[in-house]
């Protein structure tokens, strides 16, 4: 059975303290088969502690390490990088330079200010602020700037773990069309989508939406992974069998891995 968590942050990310050796444990006790580290990137970031070239020496060795120690458990190296256009050719030159098993590509910022905080609410009603989010996914994945750096669009509606609002739910129906131009640009680019866990607890749903999921296989999405976004070895792996039943229902047969950057689909069995 495959179970993987690729979407995975430790102590080389800013906003983690847990160990990556944590982690590994973690994926182990619950059965999790792969694991990608996705240390955060966020070049230009208005807050500084993201502003860093994550140190990528240190997490080569350190998963060189744990891959001899845990052979059971495929262990990858990733990145999370944050769009920001200001910043786009600095981004794409760090990344040529490193091998990653995996890179995903995410909108946290917008307008210069990241969603999560109270502040990048600017007093705009839902519908604005969702919208104008939205927007600046659509110039992400139609940057060429970057196109050829990333595998994946993780946690396309993040800003509804922003929760901001009465209602955060961020479901197909509320952008149809400009839903459908961001996921016809991620197919044509042979990109993928992230199913993303950590919108169950503040969201109300796993990011994207299930209908957004729907919507991209119906339109011919195939390449589709999953990922907990955990900062702590509690959240590690956590709901990845509920998105494995979400990415089921919206049709899809199988889930992609990524190893080097290349992408291999594996059948999702029954008993995932």
């Amino acid at each position: 059975m495959v179970l993987p968590d690729y979407h995975v942050h430790s102590l080389f990310s800013p906003d983690s303290k847990m160990s990556p050796e944590e982690a590994v444990r973690a994926a182990i006790a619950l059965g999790v088969t792969e694991l990608c580290f996705t240390e955060h990137m966020d070049l230009g970031h208005h807050m500084e502690m993201y502003d860093k070239i994550p140190n990528f020496d240190g997490m080569e060795k350190t998963i060189s390490m744990l891959r001899k120690k845990y052979p059971d458990i495929h262990i990858g190296k990733g990145v999370e990088v944050g769009y920001i256009s200001d910043t786009v050719e600095q981004t794409a030159e760090v990344l040529a330079k490193q091998n990653f098993d995996y890179v995903l590509l995410s909108t946290h910022c917008v307008d210069g200010l990241d969603c999560g905080v109270p502040e990048s609410k600017r007093g705009q009603d839902k519908i604005t602020a969702y919208k104008r989010y939205l927007e600046t996914v659509y110039m992400s994945v139609t940057d060429e700037r970057l196109t050829a750096q990333y595998d994946c669009v993780s946690h396309i509606g993040y800003i509804a773990k922003g929760l901001h609002y009465e209602d955060n739910t961020f479901p197909y129906e509320l952008f149809p069309e400009l839903f459908d131009k961001i996921l016809c640009e991620i197919i044509k680019r042979g990109k993928g989508i992230e199913v993303n866990t950590s919108g169950i607890d503040r969201g109300g749903h796993v990011l994207p939406h299930p209908s957004i999921i729907r919507r991209y296989r119906e339109l011919g999405g195939r390449m589709i992974t999953i990922g907990s976004d955990a900062h702590k070895s509690q959240n590690v792996g956590a709901y990845i069998k509920d998105a494995v039943a979400v990415i089921v229902e919206a049709g899809f047969e199988e889930i992609t891995l990524f190893h080097n950057r290349v992408p291999r689909m594996v059948r999702i069995t029954k008993e995932d």
